[in-house]
């Protein structure tokens, strides 16, 4: 029987983000590539809708949805690969009140703003700068969904429990990504969980600028005992 491997893409991402990453593996994996952003009715929740168990890989967004579905429901997973994520754990409060601030300013964004300049301002942004720029089109994605993203799921809320990340995990960052890296060497010091590795000639959006790293580390972690 395939191992059963749940695959969730990053903010304005889709399931075919995975492709690259599919193609490159060596182990044939039972995959669920849920579009989380799309605009077709069903709901990516049905992702968690199986018996059984299985893997986790999660990019960003995608990440920090991983760490809250092993959190709700630890039993289901065997252990989690997790991309450009952020755990949420090192923040000050300033900084939390200062990611409300801007999630909220990005939520009423995307459900208002023109999406050739949303896009613009988006990719804009210091933390993607280094890497790809995929395109993006507005017909893929419930606007809505988008801007509850930032309402639901923003970084300023999350805290990851040390205690229930037991599991075997993987965390990746670009050696571009300034930040991502930052948090790496923060989560060693602080002793979580896991192996940590820190990809060389790669930004932010791993899954475009490392897909067949992505498929090694992926291969070593679904080996795992």
């Amino acid at each position: 029987m395939k191992p059963r491997l749940v695959a969730l893409h990053g903010f304005l991402g889709c399931g075919a983000d995975w492709n690259a990453v599919r193609k490159a593996v060596r182990r044939d994996f039972d995959w669920v590539c849920p579009d989380i952003f799309a605009r077709r009715a069903e709901d990516w929740r049905s992702a968690r809708e199986f018996s059984g168990k299985a893997w986790l890989v999660g990019y960003s967004f995608g990440g920090r949805m991983a760490l809250r579905w092993m959190a709700e429901d630890p039993g289901r997973w065997h252990g989690a690969l997790l991309l450009s994520t952020n755990p949420g754990n090192f923040q000050t409060e300033d900084e939390r009140r200062e990611r409300r601030r801007t999630d909220a300013a990005w939520a009423r964004a995307f459900r208002v703003e023109p999406w050739e300049d949303l896009m613009r301002r988006w990719n804009n942004q210091p933390v993607l700068a280094a890497g790809a720029t995929p395109l993006r089109e507005e017909a893929l994605y419930d606007r809505e969904k988008l801007a509850l993203a930032f309402e639901d799921y923003s970084t300023a809320d999350q805290q990851a429990d040390v205690s229930e990340l037991s599991k075997p995990l993987i965390w990746m960052a670009g050696e571009r990504d300034a930040k991502f890296v930052r948090l790496l060497h923060s989560m060693r010091d602080a002793n979580f969980p896991g192996a940590f590795r820190i990809v060389g000639d790669a930004g932010h959006r791993l899954l475009h600028d490392a897909p067949e790293i992505v498929a090694e580390e992926l291969d070593s972690l679904t080996e795992s005992p």
